[in-house]
């Protein structure tokens, strides 16, 4: 790797529209862009993912300040961080689609026609779509993690706002059985979304 004073002012000169100094960086940070599209490649496929770190790099030769921090350990945070979030738009985007694409085979056209309804999962004042993107992202990880019929059961109820102990009534079981239920669950749709190429953090 080149000295970073060097490298700092290859950033300004392809910031200014030097494409030699552009492309020299493009080459010297390969490893990087590759790395992340590899990361990503689940969601949309390496090519798609690749352009997401690219742009994302250019990105950070446009805004990389020298005395804020050395341009590897910028670069790679934005080209990573970046990266990560068009992949989780569009991967939500797919699953949103999807969604939309079974509910209008089951016929509900009318769905957000129906008056709000008070309950466990809606408090007064609340409306029951406010939450509809987490609800979705749930359902459509529910749905790729292949939840057993009890953990999709425990899942159905808590988003209907049940506790655990009124859980159990409902289903017959012990509470300390519907937390085994969750955390299998949980930990199912955790992995689905890190395959995906999300992170716990992004949920």
């Amino acid at each position: 790797m080149l000295p970073l004073s060097v490298l700092h002012d290859m950033v300004i000169h392809a910031r200014a529209g030097d494409d030699v100094c552009l492309h020299a960086l493009f080459e010297m940070f390969r490893p990087l862009l590759r790395g992340a599209a590899k990361r990503y490649a689940r969601v949309a496929g390496y090519d798609e993912a690749y352009q997401e770190a690219c742009a994302a790099f250019l990105h950070a030769i446009a805004t990389h300040r020298p005395d804020s921090a050395p341009f590897p350990a910028y670069a790679a945070s934005r080209v990573y961080g970046d990266t990560r979030t068009a992949m989780r738009k569009m991967w939500l985007a797919q699953e949103r689609t999807a969604f939309a694409k079974a509910s209008d085979e089951e016929g509900n056209e009318d769905w957000d026609q129906q008056p709000k309804r008070q309950g466990p999962g809606n408090p007064p004042g609340e409306d029951p779509f406010d939450r509809v993107d987490q609800r979705l992202t749930l359902l459509c990880l529910a749905r790729e993690a292949k939840l057993s019929p009890r953990e999709a059961a425990w899942l159905a109820l808590e988003l209907a706002g049940l506790e655990t102990n009124e859980l159990a009534e409902r289903l017959g079981v012990s509470p300390a059985t519907i937390r085994t239920w969750r955390m299998r669950a949980v930990h199912k749709m955790r992995q689905q979304a890190l395959s995906a190429g999300l992170s716990p953090n992004d949920l």
